[in-house]
């Protein structure tokens, strides 16, 4: 399904947690080739790093020889002069690459980690479905259901699709429709939403009473989902600015992966 995916590594040990799942979410999103992205970022430098320079470089060079040994699979790397958000959009683009992947290494509250977080910023900026993988990653079982998260609104209908194709025939999935209670619902949001169970047997659907971010994650946490499907609106021209209430409260306070997929 995302044939190609390019994915920002920092050997943090987020990172490391991005790694050991990774053989289970490769064949989950059916990715076939790879590329690691080592932005080394201009404000992080010393005079004195060219050792630490040339070993960073090698370490990557490592950790594809390794993962591509463990998942038969084509991995590339790049090792890139530049900031982190802007080097994974760029690679993203020029290797037309279909899902980015990043680990997402805090779930603070802080205005450093509004402002700085390069998962966050990169679900705001990508136009690409971005899969974020939390560093304080909970339980999760690869034969689980997958969940997903919608309000049924037209801009979620690519979200919809890929979490449809992601389930098969036969694996069991979860919908958790998230009403606003000052929306008024559509007739095409309900007849959505009615054609969806419809047409997956295998499928759970809840609606969202209480606050939408704590139920989801609570949700998704008590199944084990291997991955929480979530639909976004475009993409924010800057990246301090918040991508929706729902979709940024789920990416920043998720255990369980996400995959942000854009309308």
């Amino acid at each position: 399904m995302f044939r190609h995916c390019v994915a920002g590594i920092d050997f943090s040990a987020g990172w490391d947690r991005v790694q050991t799942r990774f053989g289970q979410m490769a064949a989950l999103l059916g990715i076939r080739e790879l590329t690691l992205v080592y932005a080394d970022e201009p404000h992080r430098r010393t005079h004195k790093d060219t050792t630490a320079r040339t070993n960073r470089k090698l370490h990557l060079e490592q950790v594809a020889a390794d993962m591509g040994r463990e998942l038969a699979i084509t991995v590339h790397t790049q090792f890139v002069s530049g900031f982190a958000v802007s080097s994974i959009l760029d690679s993203a683009k020029r290797k037309q690459a279909d899902l980015i992947v990043v680990a997402n290494r805090s779930h603070s509250r802080s205005r450093e980690f509004f402002m700085g977080n390069v998962a966050l910023n990169l679900a705001r900026l990508s136009r690409l479905p971005l899969l974020i993988v939390p560093s304080d990653l909970g339980t999760v079982a690869d034969d689980a259901p997958l969940l997903l998260a919608t309000d049924n609104s037209p801009a979620s209908a690519r979200a919809r699709a890929c979490f449809t194709e992601l389930l098969g025939a036969e694996r069991q999935g979860m919908v958790m429709i998230v009403r606003s209670p000052e929306h008024q619902v559509a007739f095409e949001e309900v007849q959505a939403g009615e054609s969806f169970a419809t047409d997956n047997p295998n499928l759970e659907v809840r609606t969202v009473v209480g606050d939408p971010v704590e139920e989801i994650c609570e949700a998704a946490s008590e199944v084990n989902t291997p991955l929480i499907v979530l639909g976004k609106r475009g993409t924010n021209p800057i990246a301090e600015l918040p991508l929706g209430s729902t979709a940024e409260g789920i990416c920043r306070h998720a255990t369980n992966p996400v995959l942000l997929v854009p309308s």
